[in-house]
């Protein structure tokens, strides 16, 4: 077998070239003119901090915020939860995706090579293209075979790979930061069921001393009307308001095992493990924003950042649609062996090759090319609207919790107050009572709202622990992006 090599000449190509080049020429005959997305993105937010609130140049919340709170138990819950709750498994599927979906964006448009070969016996036609023997085969039994690797390679002269590479990051991106918003959202969901389960117990407290109460003043109230002191209309009133707390309190046990149910649900387990948790003993968090709010916030939400990904991918997603516009071409290329009779396959004079140029010219496609370009063109306006709105609600949301935050403040002074009035006013009618100076219904109006005013001070304090949890959630719960800020302090 003969020595043999490829034979790429530059003379041979030159031909190829100039027919590309005069291609080009032709490439305006499909046209994106007139065709740009219209919406702006939101750039900032404008949001004042009410009085009242204390402001520190770095208060943002951490990435373990819940650790404020000071509770063991809780800080297991988060640690679970983020192990195996099924939401964050789906959002980490969902990077998998996206990153597989890069990986297959990047190798589209490198070299690519693949081997194909083929072997066959039959008979030839002896009417066809093959004279009979002894000059041909015709109307003989032959063995045929070809084995060769054939190259591509797009040149990706106007982007659109690299467009589309780009996009595919944006979309991984996205994913991960879709990933962080499912974790807020999981965390602060079970802070806040965390919560409402601490409010439940401490409610708990009230009605157990309450129920002491009552059966205190039904065991004084049998002994006055054993001694004529009292009629039955005042036993039945204290008997019944005995058995009302006791319905009462049936419900909140009732609560607090739908509340323990969740938590469990929350934590990615299954409901008999809502039977290992025990009572909160969460402590209140101090209530501070950071100085930076109306400039950091947009980087502080990952929702937002997701969001921002989404627009930078359907923006490279419109230049990859663009880049169809143009001449798409790719050098194309392969050698190998061919003949007729397998026995001479691999020899010398079997050999072939060839190189060149593949051309690919829109000229007329009937508005296809611009109807496309369109389309990912809407994406964008799409994508930023959807930005904007989301921006919006941001603020609000941050907005709103400032408000009830400012006015919490108020609202806890004045149960503090009222809760000392009904203590003291309870405490004179029990003396009047059992000094035979007032009736037992005066008695048991007072403790009416004794029992109001308790648990008016158990729901400001859950109240003040939402809402401190609900700000941490606006804040972003101590994620942050780190390409908006760096877009940021170059601006400032």
């Amino acid at each position: 077998m003969g020595k043999f090599r490829p034979n790429f000449q530059r003379q041979h190509l030159k031909p190829a070239l100039a027919t590309v080049i005069g291609t080009l020429l032709l490439s305006a005959c499909a046209s994106y003119k007139g065709i740009a997305p219209t919406t702006t993105a939101i750039g900032h937010v404008d949001i004042t901090a009410p009085t009242g609130i204390a402001q520190s140049s770095d208060v943002w919340p951490q990435d373990n915020w819940w650790l404020a709170y000071g509770d063991s138990q809780l800080n297991q819950l988060m640690q679970h939860a983020l192990a195996n709750s099924p939401t964050l498994a789906s959002a980490q599927s969902r990077i998998a995706r996206a990153q597989a979906a890069l990986a297959l964006n990047k190798a589209s448009p490198g070299l690519q090579a693949n081997v194909d070969a083929n072997a066959s016996y039959g008979r030839q036609s002896g009417n066809y293209i093959m004279p009979k023997p002894p000059l041909g085969i015709g109307g003989t039994y032959v063995s045929q075979g070809q084995a060769m690797v054939d190259f591509g390679y797009d040149l990706d002269l106007w982007g659109k790979s690299a467009a589309l590479i780009h996009s595919a990051e944006a979309q991984a991106n996205a994913a991960k930061y879709d990933h962080d918003a499912a974790r807020l959202a999981l965390t602060t969901s079970i802070a806040r069921a965390y919560s409402q389960l601490a409010a439940q117990y401490e409610l708990q407290d009230v009605l157990l001393d309450m129920q002491k109460q009552r059966e205190t003043i039904l065991d004084l109230t049998q002994k006055r009307l054993a001694s004529g002191l009292d009629t039955q209309v005042e036993l039945k009133q204290s008997e019944t308001s005995t058995a009302a707390l006791r319905i009462e309190l049936i419900q909140l046990e009732t609560a607090i095992e739908v509340t323990r149910l969740q938590l469990a649900a929350l934590a990615g387990d299954m409901p008999t493990a809502s039977k290992n948790i025990a009572r909160p003993t969460m402590t209140n968090a101090s209530f501070t924003i950071p100085q930076t709010l109306p400039i950091d916030l947009l980087a502080r939400r990952p929702e937002l950042a997701a969001q921002r990904a989404r627009i930078s991918a359907t923006v490279d997603e419109a230049q990859a649609a663009k880049a169809l516009f143009y001449p798409n071409i790719n050098l194309t290329a392969f050698l190998g062996f061919q003949s007729i009779g397998l026995n001479k396959l691999l020899q010398a004079d079997s050999y072939i090759n060839s190189a060149g140029p593949a051309i690919h010219l829109p000229i007329f496609d009937s508005g296809r090319l611009r109807a496309n370009y369109a389309g990912k063109t809407a994406d964008i306006d799409g994508a930023i609207t959807q930005y904007n709105q989301s921006v919006v609600t941001a603020a609000q949301e941050v907005a709103e919790q400032l408000t009830r935050i400012a006015s919490l403040s108020r609202e806890e002074e004045a149960t503090r107050d009222a809760l000392a009035s009904a203590e003291e006013a309870y405490r004179l009618a029990m003396l009047r009572y059992k000094g035979n100076l007032s009736p037992y219904l005066t008695a048991l109006t007072v403790e009416t709202q004794l029992l109001a005013q308790k648990r008016a001070a158990v729901d400001v304090k859950a109240k003040h622990q939402d809402l401190q949890i609900a700000l941490v959630r606006a804040l972003g719960g101590g994620f942050i992006d780190n390409a908006i800020v760096v877009a940021t302090n170059k601006q400032q």
